[in-house]
């Protein structure tokens, strides 16, 4: 009896001294293995993105401005737009007005009137004198003849100045050779001048044929003089007018954008630039990006992201790269309705700059990795690949091999590798050294 106790007794004890043992084991390799964390590969574009701040340009735009000759500038009274404002098909944008309006209308009258007071007086005192039609004949040949040798003499100059300017000279038939379009418009205006002056002259020798009596001829030329008088200051008050009127509504020809204003409220106009510009019918702004300092390259086509992230994002692309005057690489990005519309408007847009999101994708899938699954540096890079074995008395080992890599890029915590490693386990984030062929465990988080 005693024996058979002592042998229940000695079985208890080796039992609890083998689960001591494989409790104790077990903490000891659950101690001493490393702990890594566990991930596969994804197959995907590597999605690089660049923070761009951008504010609107305008790159295709109409100029308004005022034509206006040399006689005459107008005064501005008043500016109706900003810069980045919207404007519709005849929105009034400047006011102006003629330059010395009134003084210059009174002048001009003064010239009609006394014009006027010349002719009635010339006929007063010449109410006995009979003109014949021969003598309305031959001054019509003789003004007609003057008026066309003046109009032949100033495009014979212009021609002359605009040969000189193009280093020619001037032949008797066609053109010189390398003659400019307009050097070649010219010549035919002072050709055709000129054959107007010889037909003109062939009409006066064909009425001087006939002798106009002295005091007729003198009543004639002085009656045409005065004529001429009152016909130039009349012409010269309704342009004066017109201009002023004109000049008191300067309007917009489009719907459109305001891209810049180059005048402004008590300046000077002379008419050798525009008042304004605005953005080509039909054509919104872009948003412009100084890319200098990028060591990417920004094409066009690339996506462009207003809050990518975010529920409201707006994509949009690149439509335009290139180089600006001061030399500084910039790209143009498609400004949209909706983005407007999100930034409020143009005019805003140009207070304060739009952050836009440059996302550049790869062209084509490959594996991707967190960095941290990554290693070595340079053209050395490698990971640790898990292989699980079964031991001969059951259980699992997880260990690691090394496997070399080719890196095509990484952004943002991602790793692009270019070969294809989606199918294998990759060990990382451990918690002590490991090298290849080591026993290693999973978190078990």
């Amino acid at each position: 009896m005693n024996l058979k106790k002592f042998a229940i007794r000695g079985i208890v004890i080796l039992a609890i001294c083998v689960a001591l043992c494989m409790f104790f084991s077990g903490t000891v390799r659950t101690i001493t293995t490393p702990k890594v964390r566990l991930t596969t590969a994804k197959r995907g574009k590597l999605e690089e993105r660049v923070e761009l701040a951008c504010k609107p340009a305008f790159p295709e735009v109409d100029e308004i401005a005022f034509p206006l000759d040399d006689e005459n500038t107008l005064t501005i009274i008043k500016v109706n737009t900003r810069e980045g404002y919207t404007v519709k098909e005849g929105d009034v944008l400047v006011e102006a007005k003629v330059a010395n309006f009134e003084q210059q209308r009174k002048s001009a009258q003064e010239a009609y009137d006394s014009a006027s007071e010349a002719l009635m007086t010339l006929e007063n005192k010449n109410r006995g004198i009979r003109v014949n039609k021969r003598d309305e004949a031959y001054a019509d040949a003789f003004f007609a003849l003057r008026d066309a040798r003046r109009t032949a003499v100033a495009l014979e100059l212009s021609m002359e100045a605009q040969l000189s300017r193009e280093g020619l000279e001037r032949v008797d038939a066609g053109y010189p050779e390398g003659a400019s379009d307009a050097l070649r418009q010219m010549i035919d205006s002072w050709r055709e001048a000129a054959a107007a002056q010889k037909a003109a002259q062939a009409a006066l020798d064909d009425a001087s044929r006939y002798t106009v009596p002295d005091d007729v001829w003198s009543y004639i030329t002085e009656q045409r003089e005065q004529q001429e008088k009152k016909a130039e200051a009349e012409a010269q008050l309704r342009k004066l007018v017109a201009l002023n009127d004109q000049a008191k509504t300067i309007a917009a020809p489009h719907d459109g954008y305001v891209a810049a204003i180059e005048v402004k409220e008590g300046d000077v106009y002379d008419g050798s630039k525009a008042l304004l510009t605005i953005t080509k019918e039909g054509v919104l702004p872009t948003l412009r990006a100084d890319t200098s300092n990028l060591t990417r390259v920004v094409s066009e086509g690339m996506t462009a992201s207003l809050n990518p992230d975010s529920y409201d994002a707006i994509d949009t692309q690149v439509v335009a790269v290139g180089t600006d005057a001061d030399g500084k690489k910039y790209a143009d990005i498609q400004l949209t309705e909706q983005l407007i519309k999100a930034r409020g408007s143009v005019f805003s847009m140009m207070q304060e700059e739009t952050t836009m999101t440059l996302i550049y994708r790869a062209r084509e899938a490959t594996s991707l990795l967190p960095t941290s699954a990554v290693r070595g540096s340079g053209d050395d890079r490698y990971v640790y690949v898990t292989e699980q074995n079964t031991a001969a008395f059951g259980g699992n080992t997880l260990r690691i091999h090394k496997m070399e890599v080719g890196v095509a890029g990484e952004y943002g915590g991602t790793t692009s590798i270019k070969e294809d490693i989606s199918y294998y386990t990759i060990a990382y984030g451990e918690d002590r050294a490991i090298g290849d062929g080591d026993a290693v465990m999973e978190y078990l988080k």
